[in-house]
């Protein structure tokens, strides 16, 4: 579906994704600001929960990938981050979730299938990656091709499948019992879903990442 344009800045149109998108970064950022102004050697507080986290998404990936995985914290960590924020604010009224978009999950997808290349091709040189798409026989090479394309699909349609089609079933049946069906929904489709499809995306992320490394 096209996304509403609510506005545009000179020629430049800011669509409802676009703008919550902003949104989320400016409230990562600023958050990430005041945790982190005046970090203390041991953690209290916020700055506890805050290391707790990043500790978890480090276990998570270098479990999975190796020692050599610590360079991709950072990025999996964000995504997890914006995919979780992106998920949650659909349930606040009049709010947009931007994974119901279908640019803003391509494009976290492509982000970690392009990053998982470029560091196997650090980690392996440029010919024997290259290699890899031609194996274990040479005419395999489009069949090779093509599950590398549906990797980034199905990694960017599973998540925004299912925020989209939460998100329409609670307006459906919003509409048709008002005062009985939104808040159980609203917490099942609009919370625990949302975490959930934070989980399943963030764990893909760093299986993907793993796969083109080994």
């Amino acid at each position: 579906m096209e996304p509403e344009v609510l506005f545009y800045i000179y020629t430049f149109p800011v669509s409802q994704p676009l703008l919550f998108t902003w949104i989320i970064m400016a409230v990562v950022a600023l958050t990430c600001f005041l945790l982190t102004r005046n970090l203390q050697k041991i953690p209290r507080g916020a700055q506890h929960l805050l290391e707790v986290a990043v500790e978890g998404i480090e276990g998570l990936v270098v479990g999975d990938i190796g020692p050599e995985g610590k360079v991709f914290v950072p990025l999996i960590l964000m995504v997890a981050i914006f995919v979780g924020l992106s998920n949650l604010i659909g349930v606040v009224p009049g709010a947009f979730s931007p994974t119901q978009d279908l640019t803003t999950t391509l494009t976290l997808a492509g982000l970690v299938f392009v990053v998982g290349h470029v560091a196997a091709i650090m980690k392996k040189g440029f010919l024997p990656w290259l290699k890899g798409f031609f194996e274990p026989y040479f005419f395999m090479f489009p069949i090779n091709i093509a599950g590398e394309i549906s990797q980034v699909i199905s990694h960017a349609f599973r998540l925004y499948g299912n925020i989209f089609g939460g998100s329409i079933l609670i307006g459906i049946l919003y509409m048709l019992a008002p005062y009985v069906l939104p808040v159980p929904l609203l917490a099942w489709f609009g919370v625990l879903m949302g975490i959930i499809q934070t989980a399943v995306f963030t764990l893909l992320s760093v299986i993907y990442i793993q796969i083109k490394l080994n």
